[in-house]
């Protein structure tokens, strides 16, 4: 088993683990959005940062592995401020309406925001609008607005209950979750999982 060191800290970790993994199975906490533990990975939110001691850049944890020797920081100053800044993108377009939000209170989003972020918007131009409640199926709901393309749910219909229900639209700020023709979401009988699995409160 390959030993890495986590902020200082020896910790023994698994033959094919990530960094992500190992940190999380020793106690140290990385943010992530993407990443599930039943899922692919697919590192777009890119939130999970950490910084290989030596190098000057940070990088994903999620789809990093683990050598052995490694020297990891998960709270360096170049850590915390791509992460902060990768907040401020990811809320850009986002409406902070969690006053009304069904998530709110148990929103990664929102938790994160006030943790590596806690600051206005710096843009001065209008948000992207986008669809507010789109019915994706007869019992479920999404709000675009609120979205933050994790695609945890388009990745659940593909791997897990192999429907192939769900796809990305367009590309951009303007990308959005939508069913895939001939495909009925509400045909899906684990589809409902969708719901518990989006890391905001964009699926209702």
């Amino acid at each position: 088993m390959p030993e890495i060191f986590i902020n200082g800290h020896a910790v023994q970790a698994e033959k094919g683990q990530t960094v992500l993994q190992a940190a999380l199975a020793n106690g140290f906490f990385i943010p992530y959005f993407c990443w599930h533990p039943a899922l692919s990975v697919a590192g777009n939110c890119r939130i999970c940062v950490v910084q290989v001691e030596g190098r000057s850049w940070a990088e994903i944890s999620c789809n990093l592995p683990v050598t052995d020797g490694m020297r990891i920081l998960t709270d360096s100053e170049l850590v915390l401020k791509q992460r902060k800044e990768t907040m401020q993108l990811i809320t850009l377009n986002h409406p902070v309406d969690c006053g009304i939000c069904d998530k709110a209170g148990e929103c990664t989003l929102q938790d994160y925001h006030y943790t590596y972020n806690g600051e206005a918007s710096l843009s001065l131009d209008d948000k992207v609008r986008s669809t507010k409640y789109y019915n994706l199926s007869n019992r479920i709901l999404l709000d675009n607005e609120r979205c933050i393309l994790c695609l945890r749910c388009t990745r659940f219909t593909h791997e897990v209950s192999k429907s192939m229900a769900l796809g990305v639209e367009r590309r951009g700020d303007v990308s959005n979750i939508r069913p895939v023709e001939d495909r009925p979401l509400s045909e899906d009988p684990y589809s409902d999982n969708i719901v518990d699995i989006c890391p905001v409160g964009a699926l209702l």
